[in-house]
């Protein structure tokens, strides 16, 4: 039988859940350098070293945050409709991504590259890895049953790996101008196109 938390237990919840509301507060709203340990104690009202109780650094913050992103994003592509030829689906995936990202923000975005860049995190990155692969697995396994598609030119993994430098890439030019550009548009044109390594050509009609 699970043992009931006791007071203690609930506080430190409570301290630890204050701690990064307040981080993710700052870091989406003012950047990652900006948001410094002694901003976010300030803001949630605790001292500098009771942070260090609860989290290792600032950077297991972004961790967390992308982390949040990640889930969401995969959440949402459960909701795809497969009924819909593959490509469609593969193209609705990107656009709900996007828009998702857009939504957070672009100095979100920018503070879980920059967290992520300062000290590598296998872990954290994995994680979203590991939920990218599955949905953009799940679309092309769709269109390999019906057909649409073919892995002859590229691998389902090789895909997703260049899917991936195609994504970091719109999101880190997306950061880069401080968010002067359409992500999701942005996104569709350098992502959209790469569906057609795995696209069958119709057999030519005698």
């Amino acid at each position: 039988m699970k043992e009931k938390p006791t007071s203690r237990d609930l506080q430190a919840r409570e301290t630890r859940q204050k701690l990064l509301d307040a981080a993710m507060d700052l870091i989406a709203g003012e950047g990652y350098a900006s948001a410094t340990i002694s901003r976010i104690c300030k803001a949630a009202g605790v001292s500098v070293g009771t942070f260090y109780s609860y989290f290792d650094s600032k950077r297991e913050i972004v961790a967390l945050m992308s982390r949040k992103r990640n889930e969401e994003i995969y959440e949402a592509a459960q909701t795809l409709d497969f009924s819909k030829p593959a490509r469609q689906v593969y193209l609705d995936y990107v656009r709900l991504t996007m828009e998702h990202i857009k939504r957070l923000g672009y100095i979100h975005a920018r503070a879980i590259l920059e967290g992520m860049m300062e000290v590598p995190d296998v872990g954290g990155l994995n994680h979203g890895i590991q939920l990218r692969q599955e949905s953009i697995r799940r679309i092309l396994e769709h269109g390999c049953t019906t057909g649409e598609f073919s892995t002859e030119r590229i691998s389902k993994d090789d895909f997703y790996w260049l899917y991936s430098a195609a994504f970091h890439g719109s999101l880190a030019l997306w950061c880069f101008r401080d968010g002067q550009l359409d992500i999701v548009e942005d996104g569709l044109q350098k992502l959209g196109p790469l569906v057609g390594l795995l696209t069958v050509s119709p057999s030519p009609t005698v």
